[in-house]
């Protein structure tokens, strides 16, 4: 198994067993080894998942601790670097690719997330826009 397989586990485990101190540093050395990782890869669509998922681990951990203000931005994290690659006239057009497909995984969460706690008026407005966005290009590619 990889390091930062063994990673995550084992601040899944330290999270289910509320370890909340243990996890959050398990997740953020995943976080640490995926994202160097992943740039050395970057059209590696495995190792950003993982990414993802890490940082994603990292919101809910802030999350159940009732720290949604940490919480929100670790979600804007990964959705925010995808974007920022996705827009990028210098990145590859595999690498743009793939950062457009990652933002259904970061969008989503952050939706959810919005749902639950109030968000600043220029994150809901941002978050609208981006789902007016998603929604006109699904209607293009029917």
């Amino acid at each position: 198994m990889y390091q930062w397989q063994n990673l995550l586990t084992n601040g899944n485990e330290c999270f289910n067993e509320q370890n909340w101190l243990q996890a959050e540093y398990y997740y953020k050395e995943a976080e640490s080894h995926l994202d160097t990782l992943w740039s050395a890869n970057n059209k590696d669509v495995d190792l950003l998942m993982a990414w993802i998922c890490a940082v994603h681990n990292l919101a809910t951990l802030f999350e159940v601790q009732g720290n949604n203000d940490v919480s929100l931005q670790y979600l804007l994290i990964p959705h925010h670097r995808m974007l920022k690659l996705s827009h990028n006239n210098q990145s590859c057009e595999d690498l743009k690719l793939i950062a457009m497909k990652a933002l259904k995984f970061t969008f989503t969460p952050l939706m959810i997330f919005a749902k639950k706690h109030p968000m600043c008026a220029d994150c809901e407005n941002g978050l609208n826009e981006f789902q007016k966005r998603l929604d006109a290009e699904q209607l293009q590619l029917h």
